[in-house]
Formats: structure tokens, C-alpha cells, sequence
């Protein structure tokens, strides 16, 4: 046995002797091959990219409550207007006017019994929804007359004094005779009434007048002559602020 294995003899020797030449043996034939196969280094596990805290959406703030539109506002009551005061007047040709003779109490009065001189300073005619009318107005500081009569004649009238017919247009004729404004009267009768004498229907667009005309002034009573076109009936009243005579006669 060579020099230096001896000790190899025994079996545990030569199991440890064994093991270490089968490693020698490995190491040069790793050595001799040159294709060792590398160490595959495992990747390092993928660390799983921390997923962001998704930041939640900040909870979504309800819209305030919607207020209530303020409770409409009940417009006022509506106030009524008022009344609407109606002026009852008397319609024309009513029960109280007459075909008959209208006369003041005591006519015929004296005609040098009137109370002081009421001077006629207008006459006039007009035509108004059923009826034309008849004005005699004296001045703003006299007086309606004293005395009046108003009467449909039978005939065709004549002038008061001379009895002569007065030439005044018409079918009917009403004789209107008032006391207290003749210019006999007058210191200067020149004072006295000077318009007109005479008018006509057809001017003013009356229904049934057709002329009026002066019938006379003797003894301190004055006439006129009012032709129509048919007897109807009429009324006679006297009105202040000025004083007039007022005759109306219905269509």
C-alpha cells in the first residue's frame, strides 16, 4: 500500500473517501464541459402595485333643500264699484201733461196788480228726444212773470188789441199769454224786449212746432202764437237762475 493511505483502510474512511473523489470528479467535469447551465434567479415576486387609495368622491353634498316659493300673495278683493247713481227724470208726454188749458191761480190777474217789472231779455225754441220746447227768459235780477195761461186755440190766433190774425205757420196752434213784462210798462219802451220775433221749427229740427211768432203786448200782458203741426200734449213750469217760462209740447 502506497505511503500516506493508510489510514484509508477503514470503511468509514473509505465512505468519506468516495464522497470526496465523486466531488473532485464532479468539479472537473463541470470544468471540462463548459456548458454549465446558469442559475435561473427567480424574478423577485411582483409586488403588486399598492392600488392607490382611490381617493373616494367626497360624498356628493345634497343641494340644499329648495325653499319653497313664498305663498303667493292673494291680490286684494276686488272693491265693487260703486252704485252707479241713476237721476230718475220725468219722461216726457207722461199722465201729468195736458191737452187742456194750464193757467196760474187767480188768472186773469189785474195787470196793474204785479209785483214789480220782470223784463224779458230772451226768447227761444228747441227740439229734444220726444218733445219741443218754448223759453221766455228775463233778466238774472227780475222774476218768472206773475201769471201765466197756456190753452190750444179753436181758431187761428189774432193779435191781442187789434184782434188781426198773426200770420204765424201751423195746423194747431197754443195761445201762451204771461203776465208782468209788457213794454207799456216802460218808461221807454225801447227798453223792452228787442229780439227776435219770430222762429221757426225747420231750424232747429223739431218734431211738431213749426213757428212761434209775437202775438202782442197791450195792458201789461204779453202773447205769443206757437203754430204745431198736431194738438198734443204739453206742460208749464218756471225755472230761476236766470227766471224763464219754459212751455213744452210732445211731439
Amino acid at each position: 500500500m502506497p505511503a500516506g493511505l493508510e489510514g484509508y483502510g477503514s470503511p468509514m474512511r473509505k465512505t468519506a473517501f468516495i464522497l470526496m473523489a465523486a466531488l473532485l470528479a464532479g468539479a472537473c467535469a463541470s470544468d471540462k464541459g463548459g456548458g454549465a447551465v446558469s442559475e435561473t434567479t427567480a424574478a423577485p415576486a411582483t409586488t403588486a402595485a399598492p392600488a392607490p387609495d382611490s381617493t373616494a368622491a367626497p360624498a356628493t353634498t345634497a343641494a340644499p333643500a329648495t325653499s319653497a316659493a313664498p305663498e303667493t300673495t292673494t291680490a286684494p278683493e276686488t272693491t265693487a264699484a260703486p252704485e252707479t247713481t241713476t237721476t230718475t227724470t220725468v219722461p216726457p208726454c207722461d199722465s201729468s201733461w195736458t191737452t187742456g188749458p194750464i193757467t196760474t191761480t187767480g188768472w186773469p190777474g189785474s195787470s196793474g196788480t204785479y209785483s214789480g217789472l220782470t223784463l224779458q231779455t230772451e226768447v227761444r225754441i228747441g227740439a229734444h228726444p220726444g218733445f219741443d220746447r218754448f223759453v221766455v227768459e228775463f233778466e238774472a235780477s227780475g222774476a218768472p212773470p206773475g201769471g201765466w195761461a197756456v190753452h190750444w186755440l179753436s181758431g187761428i190766433p189774432v193779435h191781442d188789441g187789434s184782434g188781426m190774425p198773426v200770420a204765424v205757420g201751423g195746423n194747431e196752434f197754443l195761445q201762451v199769454v204771461y203776465l208782468g213784462s209788457a213794454g207799456w210798462a216802460m218808461e221807454d219802451p225801447a227798453d223792452w224786449y228787442s229780439g227776435p220775433t219770430e222762429f221757426f221749427g225747420a231750424d232747429i229740427g223739431a218734431g211738431n212746432l213749426v213757428e212761434a211768432e209775437d202775438a202782442g203786448d197791450f195792458e201789461g200782458y204779453v202773447t205769443w202764437a206757437l203754430g204745431f203741426d198736431h194738438q198734443a200734449p204739453f206742460t208749464v213750469f218756471a225755472l230761476t237762475g236766470p227766471p224763464r217760462l219754459v212751455v213744452d209740447v210732445c211731439h
